[in-house]
């Protein structure tokens, strides 16, 4: 296989196919007609708006204590866009990839710019592997003076919110093992097939880049935030990787863990109906 490849349909996560069974029903049945466009003019002022965030995640951070707007908080992507259907938040916050992959399967979206914040992804270490953190900090200075680093950048700009296309890195260490723990839900920043060998996504080309130059054995593990968080507290990892930001620093570094220099960095943006009804383009 020249290239890993993941559609929408096969989504790990199950946030688009939730939605899409949710928004399913509602749409039958005519909603949203009480609804009047009010576009963002200047997303430093949202003039008391109400803003759907899906709850910890980087747009929660980013927003928290914003006085210009109310932050409500959402379990799921799906809970966001059900209240923005029916207009209890009147505007969504998301991370430019879950936007291209939300606007490539619903209408009725648009994306305010410019974005509101950037937000920095990175790999946890655990507190007792603070010189393989440094290690890999030094080898991500190298990495992003590359060509791979180019191309990275390049097929990152060009994610089209229904695939994937990774190179295929055929882990080659002897040495040193490192456990891994990845977020399965994180498509497509890290992600699992069913006919894959090894977890695919962003977030994983550089730790898999670096273990091969410096020899170590990758082992994976699938996993949540949760539990990668406390794996690496108690043990149990070396390693966290998946949907990891810089938002989170404060609270990461709270808790003694040691996280990367950042891998690449996305814009955040708040995205607003179009129409009174938020339609599905493809299930």
């Amino acid at each position: 296989m020249n290239a890993t490849r993941l559609t929408i349909k096969r989504l790990s996560s199950a946030c688009l196919l939730l939605s899409t069974v949710l928004l399913s029903a509602f749409l039958l049945t005519g909603c949203g007609t009480r609804w009047k466009a009010s576009p963002i003019e200047d997303v430093g002022n949202l003039d008391g708006r109400r803003v759907g965030v899906e709850i910890a995640c980087d747009t929660d951070y980013a927003l928290t204590g914003r006085s210009d707007l109310k932050v409500v908080r959402y379990d799921s992507l799906p809970g966001i866009l059900l209240a923005l259907q029916y207009d209890k938040v009147d505007v969504m916050a998301l991370d430019e990839l879950r936007w291209r992959f939300t606007e490539a399967s619903h209408s009725g979206l648009h994306c305010i710019t410019p974005a509101f914040a950037t937000s920095g992804y990175r790999i946890y270490f655990s507190s007792k592997l603070r010189d393989v953190r440094d290690e890999f900090n030094g080898f991500l200075k190298t990495y992003r003076t590359s060509g791979e680093y180019a191309s990275f950048l390049s097929r990152l700009a060009a994610f089209d919110g229904k695939e994937y296309t990774g190179p295929e890195i055929p882990l080659t260490g002897t040495g040193r093992v490192l456990r891994v723990a990845i977020d399965a839900s994180a498509f497509p920043r890290s992600f699992a097939e069913a006919d894959g060998d090894t977890p695919s996504g962003f977030d994983l080309e550089a730790l898999k880049l670096f273990a091969n130059e410096r020899n170590y054995r990758l082992e994976f593990t699938i996993s949540s935030y949760d539990d990668m968080i406390y794996g690496l507290q108690g043990g149990v990892y070396d390693i966290a990787a998946g949907f990891l930001s810089d938002l989170r620093d404060a609270e990461s570094l709270s808790t003694y863990l040691c996280v990367s220099d950042s891998l690449y960095e996305v814009p955040l943006y708040f995205i607003e109906k179009t129409q009174a009804d938020i339609e599905l383009i493809e299930e």
